[in-house]
């Protein structure tokens, strides 16, 4: 089946190639440098850990789970790349052959950059983009094909206006986004944290201080990326039309709800944990964003109410300027009742209620005397009227019915009485004969 494979030829044909390629005396010395190397690594790392591990605990900002993932990740290849450098000194000094020790050393830089992306990304699309991108530079280099794919990707372009545009310049544009992009987004997140935790701020100023600071952020990572690729920036004035037609129509209601945000925390007027009412909508407030404010009903919906609507329309804030709220509880009785009971009834109605303030004092008026009814209003505060204002007067109510139904007094519903003056003489011969009857 195989006699007619000649074996010692191919064997022949194999050890030639690798004699002349690869199992030369330079290529030989150079693989035995690189594993003296890659052992000459290995101990010196043993030799330092605990030494950078000291120098790395000073550092106040990295915790030691994080000390040790630079050091475990990081040292190893570093090494490595010093020991390539000192070699690249020697073999410039002495033309010694250094064909396999540069491969090396790209692929050496490729694993570090790599490794150094895993500590500040997380193993997601972007790592793995960046990580190929690393490797592709690496393998272009070896190939020695690194400065004619430039070239060639910066041939391919075309001119939109005085603006020249390259498929390198879009490459480009994208690395040097997503990288700026995620750094806004940390250094964003960073601010954020720190206005936050500041006890000198009210939550209106610091709601403020975030939404123009992730637009300073954020807008400066954008033009740093066109200007890094060399787009010129006076170009785009004349977006400044556009944009301005854009907001006189388009974006008329954005604009308007983005200004009236900025109002809303400037005069301090709505502030997170305040509690509104506004239409039909009563709940406290979540969160101020630049389109709406978040309003939280007892009933658990979620209201997001355009800001303009808290510009221009009316609106009760219970807690603007204190968080005490008047709460008033309308109770009518019948005329045959002791009006001095009934107000001392309708006081002690509150007297158990833990929500009700002592100070100001609850108070029970009378009111009026109506067509069916002499009219009660008992008068007390709350200081938490976002736990509900509705619920407590419900409370109250149902005390002052059970102390009525105890002492006998009476709540009246609306009575008519008809007087009838003379009645047709149908009627009248009607009910003379039922009389009759009778």
């Amino acid at each position: 089946m195989f006699e007619n494979i000649q074996i010692d030829l191919y064997l022949e044909s194999l050890i030639t190639k690798l004699g002349n390629n690869i199992f030369v005396w330079s290529n030989l010395i150079e693989l035995i440098i690189i594993t003296f190397f890659l052992i000459l690594a290995y101990f010196i790392n043993k030799l330092i850990f605990k030494q950078v591990r000291e120098l790395l605990s000073k550092i106040d900002f990295l915790d030691e789970r994080k000390q040790f993932r630079i050091i475990d990740q990081l040292l190893y290849p570093l090494i490595l790349m010093f020991l390539i450098g000192v070699y690249y000194i020697i073999a410039a000094s002495f033309a010694i052959p250094a064909v396999i020790i540069s491969i090396f050393g790209n692929l050496v830089s490729a694993w570090l950059l790599v490794k150094a992306l895993s500590l500040f990304f997380p193993r997601n699309k972007m790592f793995r983009f960046l990580s190929a991108l690393i490797w592709l530079i690496a393998a272009l280099r070896i190939l020695n094909i690194y400065q004619e794919t430039l070239n060639l990707l910066e041939s391919l372009a075309f001119h939109s206006g005085n603006l020249r545009i390259s498929l390198l310049m879009i490459i480009k544009t994208v690395i040097i986004f997503s990288i700026l992009f995620w750094l806004a987004g940390k250094l964003s997140r960073l601010v954020t944290n720190k206005i936050d935790n500041s006890e000198e701020l009210t939550p209106s100023v610091k709601v403020l201080l975030n939404k123009i600071a992730k637009f300073i952020i954020f807008t400066a990572a954008v033009l740093f990326t066109l200007s890094s690729v060399g787009v010129d920036l006076s170009a785009f004035t004349f977006l400044g039309g556009a944009v301005g037609v854009g907001l006189g129509f388009g974006l008329q209601k954005i604009v308007s709800n983005f200004i009236s945000g900025i109002i809303i925390l400037a005069d301090k007027s709505i502030k997170p944990g305040d509690v509104v009412e506004i239409d039909d909508v009563y709940g406290w407030v979540r969160k101020l964003d630049t389109r709406f404010v978040s309003v939280v009903t007892r009933s658990g919906k979620e209201y997001l109410i355009p800001n303009e609507d808290f510009i221009t329309k009316e609106v009760i804030n219970w807690s603007y300027s204190d968080e005490l709220v008047r709460v008033e509880a309308k109770v009518g009785v019948s005329y045959n009742s002791d009006l001095r009971l009934v107000q001392k009834l309708m006081q002690q109605s509150i007297e158990s209620k833990t929500r009700i303030l002592d100070k100001p004092e609850p108070n029970v008026l009378l009111m009026g005397f109506g067509d069916s009814s002499i009219n009660f209003e008992l008068r007390f505060w709350i200081s938490d009227p976002q736990n509900g204002i509705q619920n407590i007067r419900s409370e109250v109510l149902l005390s002052i019915w059970d102390y009525f139904q105890e002492n006998e007094v009476e709540i009246p519903f609306p009575q008519q009485d008809y007087h009838l003056k003379s009645l047709p003489a149908e009627l009248n011969n009607y009910l003379k004969k039922k009389n009759e009857v009778k």
